[in-house]
């Protein structure tokens, strides 16, 4: 099973000791008193940091001799922390709205979406492609609605650059676990198939490339036959620093009967280097999904998100944080019949372009995704380490998912 599987998609931390100080709380709007998902928490001076989750609640253990947290997000003024005041309570961090980052429309004699192209081709080539990237990796699988598999872990990403713009990536997972939710008798299956031996869509060898490339733009947005189908708005606003940035919107039009995408993306204009993108499947496209007829198989895609943020750092361009959502029919004869999904998540908590040795094939990691690696730490990696805390809907599934 886990080879057609392969068959179909072939086809289309950092580690603190105990002593660390720890940091955690709640990042919320001042004024409506929402949450802030995604928010920046860097300690100045170092490439180390963390994201909060969808619930705006962060966790971060502070590196040695940091002596100030900054915690941002586009839109807000940015606030600042001294370390040396920093106790273990849990804090609620309230983010004041920038007005000077209201948004103003941008008329230019130059097609926006050509300014797109030359911002992600000019990001490609600031990105440092020979680096080494600690992370926190987790992903959910899903299938005909009913949640199925988790797995999280620490990863190191040793990347090199190949030919034609190709990367190479050695593993090296320090911990992780994985969790299969429910039983093969709970998955109410179209087909014959064995799903419970599924694991992902996502090959996590290739997990983060996807900061490197970004082909789901340039191929489905700004290729020669899917452009005309879009409408690029150009807005600027101040970023939390009072620096100008610059967002665009990429707007699907209502009149084009094809499913397509909608959303924007946030650069920086004096340095020409994408900051934040957030694209999704346009809601009002949807009904114009259809499914396609392979020789041997048919698919559909239902839905499609994907968040990529990068941040800017003592002069480095560093990627930050993915978020990738695919959700997708597959019929295979009599042996599937059924509606998969997997969300990702893959957060940087540090960056280092000085690495001169790489794992060798024999130590790196080879699987294609976490599952195999089963219940593998010696210590409980995801409250002691820089991870992205679970949302409460998320803890709630995997409470779930442990109880089975």
């Amino acid at each position: 099973m886990r080879k057609v599987f392969l068959f179909f998609f072939g086809l289309s931390l950092f580690t603190v000791n105990a002593q660390s100080t720890v940091f955690e709380g709640k990042i919320m709007d001042n004024a409506t008193k929402e949450s802030i998902p995604f928010a920046n928490i860097i300690a100045l001076q170092t490439a180390q940091g963390v994201i909060s989750n969808e619930d705006g609640v962060f966790k971060f253990y502070i590196p040695k001799n940091v002596t100030t947290i900054e915690i941002s997000s586009l839109g807000y003024q940015s606030k600042k922390f001294e370390v040396a005041k920093i106790d273990s309570t849990f804090t609620t961090v309230f983010l004041e709205i920038d007005e000077i980052a209201l948004e103003e429309v941008i008329v230019t004699n130059k097609p926006v979406a050509t300014i797109l192209s030359g911002i992600i081709s000019h990001s490609k080539t600031v990105l440092d492609k020979s680096v080494k990237l600690e992370t926190y990796y987790r992903e959910f699988v899903k299938i005909n609605n009913k949640y199925s598999k988790f797995a999280d872990g620490l990863i190191d990403f040793y990347l090199q650059p190949k030919k034609k713009d190709k990367l190479e990536a050695k593993l090296i997972v320090n911990q992780s676990r994985a969790y299969q939710l429910i039983g093969a008798d709970e998955i109410d299956k179209k087909g014959k198939a064995d799903l419970e031996e599924m694991d992902s869509f996502f090959d996590i060898q290739k997990a983060a490339n996807g900061f490197f490339s970004y082909d789901y733009i340039e191929k489905s947005i700004l290729s020669e036959k899917n452009e005309p189908n879009y409408d690029f708005e150009l807005r600027s606003k101040k970023d939390q620093y009072g620096n100008a940035i610059e967002v665009i919107y990429i707007i699907p039009k209502p009149n084009v009967e094809e499913v397509l995408l909608e959303g924007k993306i946030t650069y920086d204009p004096v340095n020409r280097i994408v900051l934040d993108i957030d694209i999704k499947m346009s809601e009002k496209h949807k009904k114009n999904v259809e499914i396609t007829n392979m020789l041997l198989f048919k698919y559909a895609f239902y839905d499609i998100q994907i968040k990529q943020s990068y941040k800017y750092v003592n002069g480095k361009y560093i990627p930050s944080y993915k978020k990738t959502l695919l959700d997708v029919y597959i019929k295979f004869g009599g042996q599937m019949n059924d509606r998969l999904m997997s969300i990702s998540d893959l957060m940087v908590t540090n960056f280092d372009d000085t690495i001169t040795v790489i794992p060798d094939k024999n130590t790196a990691f080879k699987e294609r995704s976490l599952y195999p690696n089963g219940m593998n730490y010696k210590e409980n990696f995801w409250e002691t380490n820089n991870a992205m805390p679970l949302s409460e809907n998320e803890e709630r599934i995997l409470k779930t998912l442990k109880n089975n």
